[in-house]
């Protein structure tokens, strides 16, 4: 079977990150023009009509979690290669490069594979792909993440946010082998709305692409807020300089900053915040 059939992109959303699909497949259509797999956008009952996407409705908004188990489970593909609507792409895809990495992955009979190596894999696989072994942090983070769709079914658990699923299905994948995260960046994103605001530097750089933005439908991060991001980023840094089978410990000891979010109950997993 060719590999265009055995992986779909799935693009976990909802009706309230509507105003986010038109920047983030414009920049796709952009960045991704040669894209070889079927696209499905997950959302609860409003569709988007975009040539070449599929809307995937779910219904009510119970959950994240929930909400990409009913989408999963009208997939049909073995594979599936998630990409989050509020981390829009910046830079062109290496198509061809991509296939290599995914067709190395897919024939290894993995069951995860993240496209950014942030944190890093921890063992050396090929000079493509690292392990990611069992007991390290991050282990199930959904940036730009390729998973077994059977596997990723198995992780998910009803009621879950993103956040709840990066920190506590990572404990749970520790039954599964073949984890693996890629040696360097195959998808260059930018990480535009944080717990539900817009990102001031974020939004710098795709005011710099010319993306045609609905500001007025979510506030922007204040200033205290944008610095209590930074801090967010300099702690990740910091858990990147201890040894990878330390870091879920350390992690747990070391305080996270946090802010009040009155404009979105929806939450972002903590790495999906740090990264892009």
């Amino acid at each position: 079977m060719k590999l265009e059939a055995e992986i779909a992109v799935v693009v976990p959303s909802c009706d309230s990150y509507s105003d986010l699909w038109p920047p983030f497949f414009d920049l796709f259509a952009r960045f991704w023009p040669d894209c070889p797999f079927p696209v499905y956008l997950i959302s609860n009952r409003r569709g988007f009509s975009r040539a070449g996407v599929e809307n995937l409705l779910v219904g009510d908004d119970v959950s994240w979690s929930d909400n990409l188990m009913r989408a999963l489970s009208k997939v049909d593909a073995e594979y599936v290669l998630l990409l989050i609507d509020d981390l829009l792409l910046v830079k062109p895809v290496n198509t061809c490069e991509l296939l290599n990495v995914l067709d190395e992955f897919v024939k290894s009979g993995g069951n995860y594979l993240r496209l950014n190596p942030k944190p890093k894999p921890d063992r050396f696989w090929s000079k493509r792909l690292g392990i990611v072994s069992k007991g390290t942090i991050y282990r199930t983070a959904t940036v730009s993440s390729v998973w077994k769709r059977q596997t990723l079914l198995e992780l998910l658990v009803s009621g879950e946010t993103a956040w709840d699923f990066e920190l506590l299905a990572t404990v749970r994948s520790d039954v599964y082998d073949g984890f693996y995260a890629t040696h360097v960046r195959y998808l260059s994103v930018v990480n535009a709305v944080i717990k539900g605001r817009w990102e001031r530097s974020a939004l710098s750089k795709l005011r710099r692409l010319s993306v045609q933005l609905k500001l007025g439908e979510r506030p922007v991060m204040t200033l205290l807020e944008a610095l209590c991001f930074q801090c967010c980023l300099l702690r990740s840094f910091g858990l990147s300089l201890f040894p990878a089978r330390l870091r879920r410990r350390i992690k747990d000891l070391v305080p996270s900053v946090q802010y009040r979010d009155e404009s979105s109950a929806r939450l972002r997993p903590e790495s999906t915040r740090m990264r892009g």
